[in-house]
């Protein structure tokens, strides 16, 4: 298969001119007419069989690369990433869906976080919490999701994991006071003098 174009990098340019000029005038046709046309060369020297021997790989892989890129588009490049379809789903405020190999379901996902015991332990300390207080929690997050999420379960279990812990830190905030505005005026009126009541 005929073709227009090749890699050809800086560092066979490199090796190759400083051998013999000999070599050279035997190894760069030798070189294009295999990347271009696919033409394996004959009679070359052994120093450039070597050098042919060498490069080869790296114009094979080039070629291999060019045409599974033709293969997904007329651009080129590689298929998107499984994680892609998320992230472009985020960006667009839609909810991701989760990949066909997580099958927890929000429901799943709440109880799950609630029995693992090696993540629960930490979030209370956190979180200054109970284990009853973080059931709760656990609750109204799982009531959060359904109203934001229309309860669409997380990518993955880490994603609900670290979602609970955003949320809290959100939804929990501590509220800062005025403190002027908890106490009480002062009162400047005498009340009875010092110690005792006048008469």
């Amino acid at each position: 298969m005929a073709r227009d174009s090749f890699v050809f990098y800086r560092s066979f340019f490199e090796a190759i001119k400083r051998m013999p000029i000999e070599v050279q005038t035997d190894v760069y046709p030798a070189l294009i007419e295999y990347a271009l046309d696919g033409k394996e060369p004959k009679g070359l020297s052994d120093i450039a069989q070597g050098v042919f021997i060498l490069v080869k790989p790296n114009i094979d892989a080039s070629i291999a690369r060019k045409e599974n890129g033709k293969k997904f588009g007329k651009l080129g490049g590689r298929p998107p990433k499984k994680g892609k379809t998320a992230s472009s789903a985020k960006s667009k405020g839609e909810a991701p869906t989760p990949p066909s190999d997580y099958s927890l379901s929000l429901e799943q996902e709440i109880d799950q976080m609630k029995a693992d015991r090696t993540w629960n332990e930490p979030v209370c300390m956190q979180f200054h919490l109970d284990a009853d207080e973080l059931a709760k929690r656990l609750d109204a997050f799982h009531n959060h999701c359904k109203c934001e999420n229309d309860g669409k379960p997380h990518s993955n279990f880490n994603d609900a994991k670290r979602h609970f812990c955003s949320w809290m830190r959100k939804a929990y905030a501590p509220v800062e006071h005025d403190s002027d505005a908890e106490l009480p005026p002062p009162s400047y009126e005498f009340n009875g003098g010092f110690g005792g009541q006048d008469i």
